[in-house]
């Protein structure tokens, strides 16, 4: 399945992104379709400008606590860049919450 979210809370407002789940609550894959980051430090996310977005590929909530859903910095799981944190932060918060509402809506999600 794939869930379209919104992180409210990036630096510089809304992170639109795809997060494509499957059957097994595993992530297969994070993508920013829309964002209003600081070019050169917030974008960061997008695919064609690091890898950093590729973090969560194969994450699930039986991988990794929810307290290892957040950034190193925080005591977290995953990567950020220095002087763009709340970015890190707010799409990890916004990809968590996605696990979370594919697991909790698994049978109505993945109906045949």
């Amino acid at each position: 399945v794939i869930i379209e979210a919104i992180a409210p809370d990036g630096y510089s407002g809304e992170i639109k992104t795809l997060v494509g789940i499957d059957q097994e609550d595993k992530i297969l894959g994070v993508r920013v379709i829309a964002h209003k980051e600081t070019p050169g430090l917030g974008d960061y996310i997008e695919i064609d400008k690091s890898q950093w977005i590729k973090n969560f590929d194969f994450k699930s909530l039986d991988k990794l606590a929810e307290k290892q859903w957040a950034v190193k910095k925080d005591g977290g799981d995953f990567d950020y860049v220095s002087g763009a944190t709340i970015t890190s932060r707010a799409v990890v918060k916004s990809t968590y919450k996605c696990l979370l509402y594919s697991k909790e809506n698994k049978k109505r999600l993945f109906a045949l």
